[in-house]
């Protein structure tokens, strides 16, 4: 994900310190970044030139300091672990002069809490992107109870500055798009477990099916479908859907058997380095064909709901 941040602003034409532990785990970021520069470039969707332009911003190092006083907006992409977070939080609050506004890329931990011990917690605010950041255009703005509003208006307009849809959203676990997808998960594992379907036929189906949501989203879906129909679907369906509040035993029985996806070289599928890339590639192809498209149109009025969303279109 970090990486992925950093070409993204880099791209929009703004320079980026990029911090990493290690001289080696730096070089992969920087290597990450220019074969997704590449991406654009073959795609036609950016001159090489751009694209070199682009990774000559991004400026790599070691040392934390330096890249914390050297910015003005700071966003931390550590592994969702509350007390790492704590602990940069911290530190980035006792580095970083008041006005410079601290980011979480968290996916699914409270900024508040991340911010518990910091001196400026009106600074720290989440900005939670989708993989791959440059390919993805929603990024999720959530304040913290003590997130000050001047935070929360100063990184929406940067976002749209660099061609970004701000969302905000409360405080709540996985914010909104990860509380789908664990909620589709759930219930794909469950299909499994229980013999009922394979990951070959859950995946056709949803690869079929899922071309919907990116035109409708799944509230303008209900519309269309009929509120009535959803009512009697939910009637019919949701008394057999998993239910489970704990990580699924299938997840649980692939991960200790070091089954982790194509992090090891097998998950659901088998991997090697090839069909990796070639998932990558069609990946990308894809989302920039989507980025070529013209854009949908606005969502209508909201019928009467209250809520703390508001979009880049609805501005």
């Amino acid at each position: 994900m970090g990486h992925g941040v950093a070409q993204m602003f880099a791209q929009a034409g703004l320079s980026v310190v990029l911090f990493n532990r290690t001289r080696a785990s730096s070089s992969r970021a920087m290597e990450n970044i220019r074969k997704g520069l590449d991406l654009f470039v073959a795609a036609d969707f950016l001159p090489p030139a751009a694209a070199e332009a682009a990774l000559k911003r991004v400026e790599p190092t070691t040392d934390f300091s330096a890249a914390v006083l050297a910015s003005d907006f700071i966003v931390e992409a550590v592994a969702d672990e509350l007390p790492l977070k704590q602990k940069l939080f911290k530190e980035m609050d006792a580095l970083a002069p008041p006005h410079i506004i601290l980011a979480s890329e968290t996916s699914g931990l409270h900024i508040t809490d991340i911010a518990r011990d910091t001196v400026h917690p009106e600074r720290c605010i989440t900005a939670h992107n989708y993989t791959p950041p440059p390919l993805m255009p929603v990024v999720e703005v959530v304040p913290g109870e003590k997130t000050s509003a001047e935070t929360v208006q100063l990184t929406c307009a940067l976002l749209r500055q660099i061609g970004k849809d701000t969302v905000i959203c409360k405080e709540v676990p996985g914010h909104i798009g990860s509380r789908f997808t664990n909620a589709l998960r759930r219930e794909a594992f469950h299909l499994i477990e229980q013999g009922l379907a394979t990951p070959e036929a859950i995946d056709t189906v949803m690869r079929s099916v899922g071309r919907l949501f990116p035109v409708m989203g799944i509230l303008l879906l209900t519309d269309f479908s009929g509120v009535d129909m959803a009512r009697n679907s939910q009637r019919n369906i949701l008394p057999r859907l998993s239910h489970d509040s704990k990580p699924s035993a299938l997840i649980e029985k692939m991960t200790e058997a070091g089954k982790l996806g194509i992090k090891s070289g097998e998950g659901f599928y088998q991997w090697n380095p090839e069909r990796i890339q070639e998932i990558v590639e069609a990946r990308g192809r894809e989302l920039i064909r989507w980025m070529r498209a013209a854009p949908l149109p606005p969502l209508p009025p909201r019928a009467g709901f209250q809520t703390s969303s508001t979009t880049r279109n609805e501005r």
